[in-house]
């Protein structure tokens, strides 16, 4: 129960440090790269991120397999859930796009981070989300893509000559207990950063 209200707590005063650090965004040269300004504002977004994390005292362990290529990738993980989100955000080495149920797009602050981040607003038609989904890769940004979106990962990886690297998480489902009375517990997190997998390799193991 503290753990939560600290974790309230946290969320506040990072949410009056946000604006703050938005309005230093917008002073931010517009002549850097895409790819540059994604990192400094998903540096921001990670250290909130880990906090929450670290709030709950829990103890996070990173498996990876390979070191990821240079450039975009595309990490695929079983479900989008706010949580395993948040974790993510905080603890993957590559700056990457989302999608995100519309509304949370209705809080004026939360929305302009999100835009700034290139969150992927989720009620579209999947033609829509597979354009704006290539924009972000061809730009030079990551992304994160859910199973239900295997066939989208498998056409942007092919298209846009980028590694499907699947990610798994767990842990995260004893975080947060509680229907009314949330309580934040300590738990042992593991996130497994699978190896990188090209579309062509991954064509010639399914011949």
């Amino acid at each position: 129960m503290f753990r939560y209200w600290f974790l309230t707590i946290y969320v506040v005063v990072s949410f009056f440090k946000s604006i703050r650090h938005l309005y230093d965004h917008e002073l931010t040269d517009p002549r850097i790269s895409y790819t540059k300004r994604m990192h400094l504002i998903h540096e921001h977004a990670k250290r909130f991120a880990r906090g929450c994390i670290d709030q709950s005292g829990s103890v996070m362990t990173i498996h990876q397999q390979k070191r990821l290529p240079d450039g975009p990738v595309i990490y695929v993980t079983e479900a989008h859930h706010p949580v395993t989100t948040t974790l993510l955000i905080g603890h993957l080495e590559k700056p990457f796009a989302f999608m995100a149920k519309p509304h949370l797009f209705r809080y004026p602050i939360l929305k302009q981070w999100l835009k700034k981040m290139a969150v992927i607003k989720q009620n579209q038609s999947d033609e829509a989300l597979l354009e704006e989904a290539r924009e972000r890769v061809l730009s030079g940004q990551s992304l994160l893509l859910s199973e239900q979106y295997r066939v989208m990962a498998e056409t942007l990886a092919e298209e846009c000559n980028c590694s499907l690297v699947p990610v798994e998480t767990s842990g995260t489902d004893r975080l947060l207990t509680g229907k009314i009375v949330k309580r934040l517990r300590p738990v042992n997190v593991d996130i497994h950063i699978k190896a990188p997998v090209k579309m062509s390799d991954y064509a010639q193991k399914r011949a």
